[in-house]
């Protein structure tokens, strides 16, 4: 089915079209944003401009004909601390509700908390631990902390960035005088809250929505020196935004204009962001943040399939999935794989890892990877069977993957791509450091063995064993009927095997069940 989802906030409108699939995952059709800033200078009047109501009529009714276009079958429309706190809210939501026919929901901070926190942790593989979700919108701050099962914490602050900047900053660039007064004031409504979560106990925080997107997009350009190439996962810490903040408020609007990788809607905003940021980071003593891609539009959607779940058909097993395989899965499904292969050479890789482990050594971390490097080995096909595996490292490397890093998929990607050819000096995108070269080429070498051993695509290979001597290591192949297409292909594939080993490979059928079998004949 097809969803569409608004999210009518402080500073931006923003429209999704998903369509909701069989397995419960769900795939972005349409996106479309407006930086309306409804909530333009209305939390110090208290009432939403005439000006800026018009001018988000005026996007809603254009989204809305967007999301029909798409032959929606649902819409959720909800409003959030702007539309929350206006004593015109009632005209503008009943104005809203004549031109389009949309019904707009009012929720409050904590149910917009809670689903900025669903969203969010979507796309960020937790394992488990208490995780702060930070979200700075508008007009609001909201703070979750818990597992994703449980919630420890749930908050919303009235510290939005357009909020802040509206009472504490009027000098361009603001004086010191002024910054100290919005610190002052951040440090007064959120110490109390700052000292439960520090004893909480948190493992891990994560930021989502705008502002800190912005400010991640600045802390790329200022310590990797280049753009921001993919906000899930990506990390930075205090200092990092310290020295951004130094440099925003030397600054007047006209430059930070002009500043890579900022946004210039956002420019007059980004300076009470980073300094929010900044006191909320000092005062929860945290000295990393990771990025989020998702937030509360995610969450709704999410919200929704949850509360249908009965009435929407999912894939048995999908339920107990941990984030990371079960977005691999969705990806291999989506780009039509071939399941009987991609698992049986993924039983054969990690059986073949676990046999090899005296050799080289990795650990469960590495194992998971070579799981979902083997899944997703053949998705190039989608594209074209003719350089399949070049198609599958591009595929993975740009699919942004919920719960995994860029280096991660960098990763990933070479490894499936080696099980066809080895990767020439100089291809296949960014290289991954020293260690996670190392670990691409045995990984690597295990997989394209692996693959070779299902070449026939029958399943034909019943289980393997390993015996490593000094000079070799022989591969003892059970198999449930003629195997001699697998073992050639294996052993045709042992070269990176070879190098990365420091032995050869000799692949043969077990012989003591191979006369079991012709003795039953």
């Amino acid at each position: 089915m097809k969803l569409a989802v608004f999210d009518i906030g402080t500073n931006s409108i923003h429209m999704l079209v998903v369509e909701v699939r069989p397995d419960l995952s769900f795939e972005i059709l349409d996106h479309e944003k407006d930086p309306t800033r409804l909530g333009d200078g209305s939390f110090e009047r208290g009432r939403l401009e005439r000006a800026t109501m018009r001018r988000a009529l005026e996007v809603l009714d254009r989204f809305h004909k967007i999301a029909n276009r798409n032959q929606t079958q649902r819409t959720i429309a909800v409003a959030t601390s702007a539309v929350r706190e206006a004593r015109n809210s009632g005209e503008f939501l009943g104005a809203v509700f004549k031109k389009t026919g949309l019904r707009v929901r009012v929720i409050s901070g904590e149910e917009e908390a809670r689903l900025i926190a669903l969203g969010a942790r979507s796309s960020i593989e937790t394992r488990g631990a208490r995780s702060l979700v930070i979200d700075i919108g508008g007009g609001s701050v909201e703070l979750v902390l818990g597992d994703g099962r449980v919630t420890d914490f749930l908050g919303s602050f009235k510290l939005g960035v357009a909020r802040l900047t509206d009472r504490f900053l009027h000098e361009d660039p603001p004086s010191r005088k002024e910054l100290r007064r919005l610190e002052a004031h951040v440090e007064a409504e959120l110490k109390i809250s700052a000292k439960r979560l520090r004893r909480s106990g948190l493992r891990l925080a994560i930021g989502t929505a705008g502002t800190m997107i912005s400010l991640a997009a600045l802390v790329s350009q200022d310590r990797d020196k280049r753009p921001l190439q993919q906000v899930n996962h990506f990390e930075f810490s205090r200092k990092d935004l310290e020295r951004v903040h130094a440099k925003l408020v030397r600054t007047d609007l006209k430059k930070r204009m002009r500043f890579p990788g900022l946004d210039p809607r956002r420019a007059d905003l980004i300076i009470a962001g980073s300094t929010l940021l900044l006191t909320l980071m000092r005062l929860l003593r945290l000295k990393r943040l990771t990025i989020s891609d998702k937030g509360i539009r995610e969450g709704i959607i999410l919200d929704y399939i949850e509360r249908n779940r009965k009435g929407l058909k999912s894939r048995p097993g999908d339920r107990t999935l941990s984030l990371r395989e079960k977005s691999v899965r969705q990806l291999a499904r989506r780009l039509e794989y071939n399941e009987v292969h991609a698992e049986q050479v993924t039983r054969l890789a990690l059986e073949l890892f676990d046999r090899t482990a005296p050799l080289h050594g990795l650990g469960d971390k590495e194992r998971e990877i070579l799981r979902y490097a083997s899944l997703l080995h053949d998705i190039g096909h989608y594209v074209s069977y003719r350089k399949h595996h070049k198609h599958s490292y591009y595929l993975i490397v740009n699919s942004e993957l919920d719960g995994f890093g860029p280096e991660e998929l960098q990763v990933i990607g070479r490894i499936a791509r080696l099980h066809r050819k080895p990767i020439a000096a100089g291809k296949a995108g960014r290289k991954p450091g020293k260690r996670g070269k190392s670990t691409v080429k045995t990984l690597g070498a295990i997989l394209r063995v692996a693959d070779g051993l299902d070449r026939s695509y029958f399943s034909v290979v019943e289980s393997i064993d390993c015996r490593i001597t000094p000079g070799k290591v022989i591969l003892s192949v059970r198999a449930r009927r003629d195997a001699q297409l697998e073992l050639w292909q294996a052993a045709a594939r042992a070269d990176l095997f070879e190098r990365v080993f420091g032995r050869s490979l000799v692949v043969q059928l077990d012989t003591e069940k191979a006369r079991v079998k012709r003795g039953s004949v």
